[in-house]
């Protein structure tokens, strides 16, 4: 076994499950968000349900998993600074919704189910508020105006797709929340049987796990302009809400929906999120001083939960095509749980 996977279980479990929500967070959450994956919020918030339950199967104190979901918070600035202010957001929600359902351990499985039904459809939620406030109420109409007058050559009745495409969307975060909590409540019953599974003596004699590094960098770029183009930005969004600007430019709704929403937009892209994210740091490094040994810990198991992620995910190929992501998920926790 490498050193790296050594380290980690050395750590306590509680210890090892918050590196395996900062792993997630960091790393698959960057990658999803870099790459503007539409069903992010799915997988994200379905690992973070999962972990939060291992904390709270492993640890009876009050306060653990928002203790957990403040180290991962700053994992995932330290390591991903890009990532948008309201996926920080999501994460502190879903530490607060944790804390507060799983507050009693004796009914631990009803919580993780419900606690994982929550995490999902606020993550759906959420993209559908903010595309709403973005875009105005307008945005729904305009795309039924449009999907229609593509279809109405074969459909001549007028159909609300927005609310199709909504109702679709939704299901998709509630089918796996349905699924998610079901699974959370079986891998509790699994932990508290206390029957260690054959993966981690499997994983225990592997000898092909190779050490890795985990680095991170950042770039310090000139903001000047930046502020000056949000500036001239936010007086174009105030007037296109004055009467003036509605008379002569904004005669359509279609035109209100694309000229209003891109400049929302763009001020959120180029003065709120930037100002966000730099408050975000300034408590990340206020934290970083005053939980250093707690931080460093986690930082320093990433590169073994890395190992033990690429062993659950290669054991996972070995099932069924519909079994996969289930047994590594399965695999990934037992490792967590069990790893000595």
């Amino acid at each position: 076994m490498s050193n790296l996977s050594n380290t980690v279980f050395k750590a306590g479990v509680v210890t090892r499950v918050t590196a395996l929500w900062a792993f997630s967070e960091a790393f698959l959450g960057g990658i999803l968000h870099g790459f503007k994956v539409p069903f992010a919020g799915l997988a994200l918030s379905l690992m973070a349900a999962i972990c939060m339950a291992l904390i709270a199967a492993n640890d009876k104190g009050k306060g653990v998993i928002l203790k957990a979901t403040l180290v991962v918070l700053a994992v995932k600035f330290v390591l991903s600074p890009h990532t948008p202010p309201m996926a920080y957001v999501a994460v502190l929600i879903e530490g607060l919704a944790g804390e507060l359902f799983l507050m009693r351990r004796k009914s631990l499985r009803t919580g993780a189910f419900l606690l994982s039904m929550f995490c999902l459809l606020y993550s759906a939620f959420q993209h559908l508020l903010i595309l709403t406030i973005v875009f105005g109420k307008g945005f729904w109409n305009a795309l039924d105006i449009f999907l229609n007058g593509i279809t109405k050559t074969f459909i001549k009745q007028s159909q609300q797709y927005s609310l199709y495409l909504v109702s679709f969307y939704i299901g998709c975060y509630f089918i796996t929340g349905l699924f998610g909590g079901i699974f959370c409540s079986r891998l509790i019953k699994k932990i508290q049987s206390g029957k260690v599974p054959p993966i981690v003596n499997e994983f225990a004699v592997a000898e092909k796990i190779t050490d890795s590094k985990v680095t991170a960098g950042s770039k310090k770029k000139g903001i000047t302009a930046k502020y000056f183009i949000a500036g001239l930005l936010l007086l174009l969004l105030i007037a296109s809400y004055t009467p003036l600007f509605n008379g002569t430019v904004l005669k359509t709704k279609v035109g209100q929906v694309i000229i209003r929403g891109t400049l929302i937009m763009l001020v959120w892209n180029f003065l709120l999120s930037p100002l966000l994210i730099k408050l975000i740091g300034k408590w990340v490094q206020k934290y970083k001083a005053a939980k250093e040994t707690s931080l460093q810990q986690v930082l320093l198991l990433l590169p073994g939960i890395k190992n033990m992620v690429q062993f659950s995910w290669q054991k996972a190929n070995e099932a069924g095509r519909y079994k996969k992501i289930q047994q590594f998920l399965s695999n990934t926790a037992m490792l967590i749980i069990y790893g000595r």
